[in-house]
């Protein structure tokens, strides 16, 4: 599957597919739910806020210099006035704490097909849904535990299951979209940042079509 990557923005956001579909990577479901258990086991999720919403995580790379690696990944992209904290390139070590972990074979295959950044266990609590929002780079989903009603739903309104077959699919999350689980499980989904994605922040956004008025 060819992804096209973009670092800055075009009419491609605005008329663009939010789901771009699977990619060749295929990885062990068993071992995938293992490994989730032998994390979760070591390290508790934390919980932080993005635009008011709760979201429960655990970071699994970070920045070579991070003081608090399972805390790197937590901290949006942007300040809300435009500014850009970090590139996702920046994302470059795997945490050395899950390194006999499954999760360290799937971190060294996707990153020999895709530029990943942050990689980060996203855990969906039953009954939860997001707002509406868009995400500086695009992402690759894997999902471990699921359940038939639970969604990525993009600008267009179309509801995307991720089934738990071992198989990493490719959203472009640039584009407005959310999230909801209406199963009575947590959905878990392994997500990859794609590196080198970055679209300027919605503030930025907003000054570029001003200027073009």
């Amino acid at each position: 599957m060819t992804i096209p990557f973009r670092s800055t923005v075009d009419d491609s956001l605005a008329t663009g597919r939010f789901y771009h579909g699977p990619t060749d990577a295929t990885f062990d479901l068993n071992l995938l739910r293992e490994a989730y258990e032998q994390v979760i086991d070591r390290a508790q999720a934390r919980v932080f806020d993005r635009a008011g919403d709760p979201v429960t995580c655990v970071s699994l790379t970070h920045r070579p210099d991070a003081a608090d690696p399972l805390a790197d990944g937590m901290c949006s992209q942007f300040t809300p006035e435009g500014t850009m904290r970090y590139l996702e390139r920046e994302f470059s070590c795997f945490n050395e704490d899950f390194a006999d972990t499954y999760f360290a074979v799937v971190h060294k295959a996707v990153s020999a097909i895709l530029p990943v950044g942050r990689m980060r266990l996203m855990i969906m609590r039953p009954g939860k849904a997001y707002r509406m929002h868009a995400d500086a780079t695009m992402r690759a989903h894997l999902a471990i535990h699921t359940e038939p009603t639970a969604f990525l739903v993009g600008p267009d309104g179309h509801g995307h299951h991720v089934p738990a077959d071992g198989r990493l699919r490719v959203f472009d999350t640039r584009l407005q979209h959310t999230a909801f689980n209406a199963g009575i499980a947590d959905r878990v989904h392994l997500t990859l940042s794609v590196a080198d994605t970055e679209r300027p922040h919605h503030m930025v956004l907003r000054q570029l079509e001003a200027g073009a008025r």
